[in-house]
């Protein structure tokens, strides 16, 4: 199975879109099993002559030749998914930055959101643009086609206060400081949470705390204890740290990061089983 990741190069692109992978399996290649963690991106899969199995916490990913087009939308899992990948595959993967995808699609992020995994079919043209995507063999044009795509699609998300908000829960704000700071009151802000992010401010926090420390400790090859992670992610304390991990990854810290494994320079983190 080979991965292949990508950052948008246009810089209007880059503001909502973290980036995308082509993943490509070959049916000689051995069944492979991987667990994926939570983020607050929102996820879109497209895939050519595949089908989607879905169980509790777990998709099977198999070929089926005559079922040429599936799309998939998750932005809203609190726990590891099991992913499970059987047979020749072609799949694309985009990134949405938290709030991103918004400013792409016509309604609510949360309209489009139902189940564990959202049939995500949001354009008229969007089918067939993904197959010719899916099609071309020279991934350099693939990112052309897909950035020209979305380019076309971007119609821009304001907000009176979601933007400037998440970036204070990254900063440890209390609920009740946020409220008084836009004067409005937690319900409303848990509701436009509800409805653009599809997850609540908590769980938005605990998994940017996560996330971040996730990152952090990639990147550092001397590798932080985990009392210096806690104050630096401003976990209560360490903890707090572990019950948070356990939470969202069924490991402990210590466990997690001795087997965590990450694909391309760290833009993609998943533990292989």
């Amino acid at each position: 199975m080979e991965i292949k990741f990508f950052k948008p190069k246009s810089e209007i692109l880059q503001k909502y879109i973290e980036g995308y992978y082509f993943l490509t399996k070959k049916e000689t290649e051995p069944t492979v099993e991987y667990l994926t963690f939570p983020n607050n991106y929102s996820i879109i899969s497209v895939y050519q002559d595949t089908e989607i199995v879905f169980t509790e916490n777990q998709a099977l990913v198999k070929e089926k030749i005559g079922n040429p087009f599936e799309s998939d939308l998750i932005c809203h899992y609190k726990k590891p998914i099991k992913i499970i990948c059987e047979g020749n595959l072609n799949e694309v993967t985009f990134y949405f930055k938290p709030l991103g995808l918004n400013a792409f699609i016509t309604k609510s992020l949360c309209y489009y959101t139902n189940n564990f995994f959202s049939k995500f079919f949001p354009f008229e043209d969007y089918e067939k643009t993904m197959l010719h995507i899916l099609n071309e063999n020279d991934f350099e044009k693939r990112c052309e086609m897909i950035e020209n795509y979305w380019l076309s699609k971007l119609n821009g998300f304001s907000h009176p206060f979601l933007n400037e908000l998440i970036v204070d829960l990254k900063n440890d704000y209390s609920m009740a400081e946020l409220a008084k700071k836009y004067n409005t009151s937690r319900q409303n802000i848990n509701k436009h949470f509800e409805s653009n992010l599809c997850k609540t401010p908590s769980d938005f926090k605990k998994t940017q705390r996560f996330r971040e420390a996730l990152k952090s400790q990639m990147n550092n090859k001397n590798k932080n204890n985990l009392t210096s992670l806690s104050y630096d992610m401003l976990f209560y304390d360490q903890s707090h740290l572990i019950k948070d991990f356990k939470s969202l990854t069924g490991l402990t810290p210590k466990n997690f990061f001795k087997n965590i494994s990450s694909q391309e320079d760290g833009e993609v983190n998943w533990l292989f089983v």
